[in-house]
This record gives C-alpha cells, structure tokens and sequence, in this order.
C-alpha cells in the first residue's frame, strides 16, 4: 500500500493494485481512479503518485527475487512468511 496525502491534510493509505490511472488536477494535485469506479484527489503531483506506486511494487519484487530482509538490520517481520523465488524454481 502507498500513503497519500488527502486535500484536508490527512493521509491514507491506498492499494496501488486497485488504481487504473493517475490525471493531473488543478493546483499540482492528482485524481487516482481505481477499479471499482471510485476516485480520489490527492495533494501530490501525478509524478509523484506513480513514483511511490513503482517504489512499492519494486520494494514487493525485491522481497520475492532475495527473500526476507536480515533481521539484524530491521524490518525483518514483514517480509517473514515470503518464499524466494529461487526456492520455488528448485522444487
């Protein structure tokens, strides 16, 4: 999920899975349209929208390709339950 900023100054976090596309709105601020039809102004600028949803799904690809994060470094507990790409290749 990313989080965007609402036009009242609080935030969400949205499911980058669910947008179809990003418009440029008035004032540098951006309509994301999802799937089911629904839409939402957000205060960031399109570029800026697709960049945290191409972060997202390159953080989601990494996690697959090397596995879960060394939990010395932090961050270990979220990628825990996901499987390596190599270890379902060798089965």
């Amino acid at each position: 999920m990313i989080e965007v900023t609402k036009l009242d100054g609080s935030t969400m976090h949205l499911n980058e899975d669910l947008v179809t596309r990003v418009e440029f709105a008035v004032g540098g601020q951006s309509a994301i349209y999802l799937l089911d039809g629904g839409h939402v102004i957000v205060a960031h600028d399109p570029s800026g929208v697709v960049e945290r949803i191409r972060s997202e799904k390159v953080a989601l690809l990494r996690r697959v390709f090397e596995g879960p994060e060394d939990p010395r470094r932090g961050g270990g507990d979220a990628a825990a339950g996901v499987t390596r790409l190599s270890e379902v290749r060798s089965q």
